[in-house]
This record gives C-alpha cells, sequence and structure tokens, in this order.
C-alpha cells in the first residue's frame, strides 16, 4: 500500500471514529474541498475551518445519522487517491442511500484537496435541501 493510500485510509477510519483530531492532522491548513451538486451542501470550501464547518453541517442536516458505510477500494495514481464509497443518512421520513468516489490529492503527507462524486447527485441534493415543512405546502 502507498504511503498516500495509507494517509487516506487514515482519514476515512478517523472519520468511522468520529476522530476530528486525528483528521485535523491529516488536512492540510489550506484544504480545497469540492462538494458537488446544486443543494444546500454544494459548492468550494477551503481551509480546514470552513471545511470542518461543513462536514459538521451534514451531522446537523441528518440528525446525525450520516455516515461512510463502505468503503469498496482505495487506489492511487502518484498524489491522488480515489476511494469507491457507500454513503447514507436520514432525516424525517427522506433516507439517503448511494454510491459515489471520492479523489483525494496529497501531497507531503497530507490531504490538500477532495473532489467527491455521487452516484445520483439530484438525488442527494433533493435528500439536503428536504426540510419537514416541504410536506406542509
Amino acid at each position: 500500500m502507498s504511503k498516500n493510500v495509507e494517509i487516506v485510509q487514515s482519514y476515512f477510519d478517523a472519520v468511522s471514529r468520529g476522530d476530528f483530531a486525528k483528521v485535523d492532522t491529516l488536512f492540510a491548513d489550506e484544504i480545497v474541498w469540492n462538494q458537488p451538486g446544486n443543494g444546500i451542501q454544494s459548492g468550494i470550501y477551503t481551509g480546514k475551518e470552513e471545511v470542518f464547518r461543513h462536514l459538521g453541517n451534514f451531522m446537523k442536516w441528518s440528525a446525525g445519522t450520516f455516515a461512510i458505510d463502505t468503503i469498496d477500494y482505495l487506489t492511487d495514481n502518484g498524489s491522488f487517491v480515489a476511494a469507491s464509497i457507500h454513503f447514507g443518512a436520514e432525516k424525517g421520513n427522506q433516507k439517503l442511500s448511494m454510491k459515489g468516489i471520492d479523489l483525494l490529492r496529497v501531497e507531503d503527507n497530507m490531504i490538500k484537496e477532495v473532489w467527491l462524486f455521487s452516484e445520483d447527485i439530484e438525488a442527494e441534493d433533493d435528500f439536503w435541501n428536504y426540510t419537514e415543512k416541504n410536506t406542509e405546502e
């Protein structure tokens, strides 16, 4: 296993344990997070403070249920590591369950940039944008 794959595996292990102190040691100060789609979760987040706030919102918006439940494989090509994952969350009567690809750029033993790709970005946007009041209208 390459050093870059080991770093990314450490990142996923830390996230699954909720060990964000460890995640902090793996992220570069100037990390850039590219979140796809047109939902409230979408956008480009720069720097640890913004990225950690963004990640915290996933837990807030899903009542603590968001999780990456499977990592099918990790593979690298130089400074890039691709992770084939499955993730899910629930809120109200809404459920999110889909595959994705996370692409992480690792340089100088730090995760410097993350790009996320969702199996069905429109469904993911719908999930994150859904609020209970939508059912009352």
